[in-house]
């Protein structure tokens, strides 16, 4: 080789090493821009999913609240006119008082169908089904209806309703768990049963 011709293959390579290195420095920040793009997107993606899941989570959390509330006041409300019934002082604002409780406890119930779990439902179900038991019975007797099927006496509906304490705590201690609470209060005693609301 002429000594022309050294300085120039080796001015050659060094462009041709210069061209290649920045090609590859580009390449590998690309690379490394994707990779930081790809795992910023799985991090928005895992936010979203998570706060999507609280978000569903908080839902449920409500709609067990305002249904156990509405399932109190139906109960409460059916207590207060059995005794107006017995003591015959039912009052139009009482039956108003009970439709109401009726209309929001339905209300809440047919919300409830759509968000809560099975387990939660199943234990919904029947409080619903026996509160409204229990309605049908109280207002046929306050229309005189007499009673055309065993149970349905005055005397023997107040048992009834005496009993849906047991139902609605195993629907709160069943809503609680599948919320993921403990089943008692915080001051670890049981929520209210019978015994705190004499009938």
């Amino acid at each position: 080789m002429s000594s022309t011709v050294v300085p120039l293959v080796i001015a050659f390579l060094g462009i041709v090493g210069t061209l290649a290195s920045g090609l590859m420095t580009q390449r590998l920040a690309e690379k490394t821009k994707s990779k930081e793009w790809d795992h910023s997107e799985r991090q928005r993606a895992e936010e979203r999913q998570l706060e999507t899941k609280r978000a569903t989570a908080e839902a449920v959390r409500a709609c067990c609240v305002m249904l156990n509330t509405a399932s109190l006041e139906y109960h409460s409300e059916l207590n207060t006119f059995w005794y107006a019934l017995r003591a015959s002082h039912v009052t139009d604002a009482l039956r108003s008082r009970l439709d109401d409780a009726r209309r929001e406890h339905r209300a809440r119930y047919s919300e409830a169908q759509m968000q809560i779990p099975d387990d939660v439902l199943a234990a919904a179900d029947t409080v619903h089904r026996r509160l409204n038991r229990i309605y049908g019975v109280l207002k046929r007797l306050d229309g005189g209806i007499p009673p055309h099927q065993e149970g349905e006496s005055l005397e023997q509906v107040h048992p009834q309703i005496v009993g849906l304490w047991d139902q609605l705590s195993d629907m709160r201690r069943i809503m609680r768990r599948s919320l993921g609470l403990p089943p008692h209060s915080p001051d670890g005693t049981e929520a209210a049963g019978p015994e705190d609301h004499p009938m």
